[in-house]
């Protein structure tokens, strides 16, 4: 039996180094990540520290109403994925349609813990995050329901509802010391990522949503340094941005 002898032209192999230099690059390629923050206190080096230990990722803070500003003026753009950690509240007409206007060019977005909180009294921002905390001391008016409530401090039983989405890949349920929100509103229209039997908390405390063309994460908790050191939040939060970049 003849051996048979593979030979490749110069061509192929020029070809072939090509092919593993893109598929190398498109795996190392830092995600740009705007951190928005702004409206609430947070401790400061223990979050920043986290999205230090991200890999691949190249993150700026935005503190509001700068990232307000970025969206009107369009310079937000050259950011791959948008974090919000901000509270906010002031929001005008023309910021509004900057923020629309982002949504509907399939901007992705991921809104971590009290970002529900923002934008009481713009209704349509419930139907960009996916719920609401109906926060008393924010809302002009009453709502049909009870008021929001939360509690710190506390263990947290998260349990992974979507064990084969790319947010939750390779995470197991988990326990975490932190604060959970009670009386939230999750819309119907949510794909529920992340749920817990806490007494006190709303049972789903993480999802997927969709707005116009973007894609959105919410993730409830997120408040104590505790968490922030957490390997499975961390690895939460780092696939959430690597799947919101690769929309």
């Amino acid at each position: 039996m003849k051996n048979k002898h593979f030979c490749l032209s110069t061509k192929s192999i020029l070809s072939i180094i090509l092919l593993q230099f893109i598929i190398t690059v498109s795996f190392t390629q830092e995600i740009k990540v705007a951190v928005i923050t702004g409206g609430h206190k947070f401790d400061r080096p223990s979050f920043f520290e986290m999205f230090d230990a991200i890999d691949n990722i190249n993150w700026v803070e935005v503190v509001q109403p700068e990232a307000l500003k970025m969206m009107v003026n369009k310079s937000i753009d050259e950011f791959d994925v948008l974090v919000f950690y901000d509270m906010y509240q002031q929001i005008d007409q023309k910021e509004q349609q900057a923020f629309l206007k982002l949504l509907r060019k399939g901007k992705p977005i991921l809104f971590l813990h009290h970002a529900l909180v923002s934008y009481q009294n713009w209704d349509t921002f419930r139907e960009i995050i996916g719920g609401k905390y109906y926060f008393e001391e924010l809302l002009d008016n009453k709502p049909e329901h009870v008021y929001s409530d939360h509690l710190h401090d506390t263990d947290i039983n998260v349990k992974i509802l979507q064990k084969n989405h790319p947010v939750t890949n390779s995470l197991e349920d988990f326990t975490v010391f932190d604060e959970v929100y009670g009386n939230t509103e999750v819309l119907p229209g949510v794909v529920p990522l992340l749920g817990t039997d806490h007494p006190k908390s709303t049972s789903v405390i993480g999802w997927e949503n969709r707005y116009m063309n973007s894609r959105i994460i919410y993730i409830h908790p997120g408040d104590s340094p505790s968490i922030f050191s957490d390997n499975n939040y961390r690895k939460l939060l780092s696939n959430a941005i690597i799947y919101l970049a690769d929309e």
